[in-house]
Order: C-alpha cells, then sequence, then structure tokens
C-alpha cells in the first residue's frame, strides 16, 4: 500500500499535520505578511484616522458629556401588623393603577413609586439647583419644550409626560432584595444636591400619597361602618324585644321541650347579633384612629444626603474602549483595503473593475 493511499485512510498523518510548530507559525506568517505590508502602505492614514478619532471622542468627553450623581433611599419592610397593612397597601396600589396581588410592603413600593399620584408632586416641586439663581421644577430643570402638534390646552400635560418618562424610565432605579424585602431607591441626577433632594421627595410623596390613601380608606370604612351598625342594631333590638316578648308569654318554657326550642333559637340570634354588632363598634374605633393618625407609614432607613463624587460617566475607560476598537477596525480596514474594493466591486458586478484589480495583484 503506497504512502497516499495510507494518507487517504489517516494511517500516516497529512502533511499539515507533520509541520512543526515553527513551521506552521513561520507559514501563518507568510499569510498575513502581505496584509501587514498592505497596513505599512497607509500608515500614515492609519495614524491620521485614530489621531481624528482621538481628538473628537476627546473634546466630546469633555464638553459635551456632562457627570452625573446617585444618590440613594433604603426603605425597610413594615414588621408591624402584617396582615392588615398587606391589604391595604395592595387597595391603595389597586388605586393607583398597579395590580400587585398579595406583596410585600415594599413590593407595593416598588409599584408605587413611578406611579404619577407619586411622581407629581416631585415634578413640580421646587429645587435649588447651581443651574438657576432661583427655585425651579424639573420641568423648568430640564428646559422641556412641548411638541408643535400638541394643542395649547394640553402642552403642561405634555411637558409633564416628557419629564415623566424621564424619571420613570430612565432616572429612578428600584432594587428590592428578595430576602430581606429592603427596597433601594436611586435617583441619577446632573447635580450631586439635586439628586439627593429629587430621592427624597420620591419617598415624602411616597409616604403622604399612602397616608392620604390610608385616610380616604378609613373614611370609607366608617361610612359603611355606619350604616352597618345601624342595620345591625336594629335588628338587634327586634331579636331582643322578640325574646323578651316570648319570655313574658312563656313563663313555663322548662315544661315544654319545643318552647325550649324556640327560646334557643331566639337566645342565638341576639347573640349573634349582639357578637356582630360589638365587632363593627371595634372595627370602627379602629377607622377613627387611622383617620386621625398622622405618623409615618413609609419605613424609611436613612435619607439621602449629597453624594458629593460623580458616578459617572467614566471617560478615561470610555476613550480606551473607542481607541481600541478604533485601532482594531481602521487596521482590519487598511490592511486588507484591496481585499475589501475587490469584493465590493464583484458584488455590484463591476466585472471591469475586477479584472484590472486581478492584473494589479499579479
Amino acid at each position: 500500500m503506497s504512502d497516499q493511499d495510507l494518507k487517504s485512510q489517516n494511517m500516516i498523518p497529512a502533511d499539515d499535520e507533520e509541520l512543526s510548530f515553527e513551521e506552521s507559525f513561520k507559514k501563518n506568517i507568510e499569510k498575513i505578511r502581505p496584509h501587514l505590508k498592505e497596513l505599512w502602505e497607509y500608515r500614515k492614514r492609519f495614524i491620521y484616522f485614530n489621531t481624528i478619532v482621538f481628538l473628537v471622542t476627546l473634546a466630546i468627553l469633555i464638553f459635551l458629556v456632562k457627570p452625573y450623581y446617585k444618590s440613594s433611599v433604603t426603605i425597610l419592610p413594615d414588621y408591624g401588623s402584617k396582615e392588615t397593612t398587606l391589604s391595604q397597601l395592595s387597595n391603595l396600589a389597586s388605586l393607583a393603577g398597579a395590580n400587585v396581588g398579595q406583596a410585600s410592603p415594599t413590593e407595593v413600593y416598588q409599584n408605587l413609586l413611578t406611579s404619577e399620584a407619586v411622581l407629581g408632586p416631585v415634578i413640580y416641586a421646587k429645587y435649588k439647583t447651581e443651574k438657576y439663581p432661583d427655585s425651579v421644577n424639573l420641568i423648568q430643570y430640564f428646559e422641556v419644550e412641548p411638541h408643535k402638534s400638541v394643542p395649547p390646552q394640553l402642552q403642561g400635560r405634555d411637558m409633564f409626560l416628557q419629564v415623566y418618562k424621564d424619571l420613570s424610565e430612565g432616572r429612578i432605579k428600584t432594587d428590592l432584595d428578595k430576602m430581606t424585602e429592603i427596597l433601594t431607591v436611586t435617583v441619577k441626577m446632573p447635580e450631586a444636591q439635586l439628586s439627593a433632594d429629587v430621592v427624597n421627595k420620591i419617598a415624602e410623596s411616597l409616604d403622604n400619597y399612602v397616608k392620604s390613601k390610608r385616610k380616604s380608606y378609613a373614611t370609607y370604612q366608617i361610612e359603611y361602618i355606619t350604616k352597618r351598625m345601624a342595620q345591625v342594631k336594629d335588628s338587634l333590638t327586634i331579636a331582643e324585644n322578640k325574646l323578651k316578648d316570648f319570655r313574658e308569654q312563656n313563663r313555663m318554657v322548662i315544661q315544654s321541650p319545643e318552647l325550649m326550642l324556640q327560646q334557643e333559637r331566639l337566645s342565638r340570634n341576639v347573640e349573634i347579633l349582639s357578637t356582630v354588632f360589638l365587632e363593627l363598634n371595634k372595627q370602627y374605633e379602629m377607622a377613627k384612629i387611622d383617620q386621625i393618625k398622622d405618623t409615618p407609614i413609609v419605613n424609611i432607613r436613612d435619607y439621602a444626603k449629597n453624594p458629593v463624587i460623580k458616578a459617572g460617566p467614566n471617560k478615561r475607560m470610555t476613550l480606551i474602549l473607542i481607541m481600541f476598537f478604533s485601532v482594531i477596525l481602521s487596521g482590519f480596514y487598511y490592511g486588507f483595503k484591496r481585499n475589501v474594493k475587490k469584493y465590493v466591486t464583484y458584488i455590484s458586478g463591476d466585472k471591469v473593475g475586477t479584472a484590472t484589480l486581478e492584473q494589479k495583484k499579479v
């Protein structure tokens, strides 16, 4: 059997497999040598291009890219009467348009934070800033202009929605720890103190919203319980009178099993209505307390303070990454420029140009 047959049956290594590492390395160098020569021919253009990219990127990072600051507020879970709090907060979330089902208080807060009911007071609140001498709201600070297609009567609403979208989708970030149920709210702003003021205002607005809705809910409960108490009281009075009349008319009840059964039924009805009335009276007093209670509900561990140090952007790393990709891509382009032109011309169907390139290559 010949060597060729043995090679075809993989019994003898192929020529490429017999090459040593050094020979393989030299062979690969020979393959890329033409591209290195081509890159050397265009070295001036390569240097000019990357110099321009460097200067333009540096100018943009210095003059156009502005720093931003981040401030955070930590909201702790409610360790009080959890069942009552959860049911009330779920009702409040549904009033704000958020369907949360059965969730922890901080999960409800996370849904409420980006609602218009909470962010509205934050957007229209006045803040002291470095940019303006007087206090301004966020619409004025970001110099928001209404869209031209919006009618005059809706321009205020349009500007509000622009800032609301910017806050809820870009500047506000919430992070809920599933284990501890601790909620962290972070706000990104162009100024350090402004970021702290805005995130504190969000926490304050959330607390005010929950308190106001709790009072409204308590008022609704009081109205319902008052009506129900009147109904139960009337029913209880009627039941008591029936029991009294029955006992006055039947003083020898013990001698008749049927009369004893009727008396037990009447007594049981009075007992049930009395229990319901007492429970309603208890709920009424609790609702009255909730109605006048003005203590903070949102359990905030610490309010935000001026972060001082900017959070970003990392201009040095941005410049390094841009220059890295610029050098790689421009080096690839100038090193394979003739091949690129050849393939582009071939794809475009210019056979004459392709033939010319082939002759030059020969």
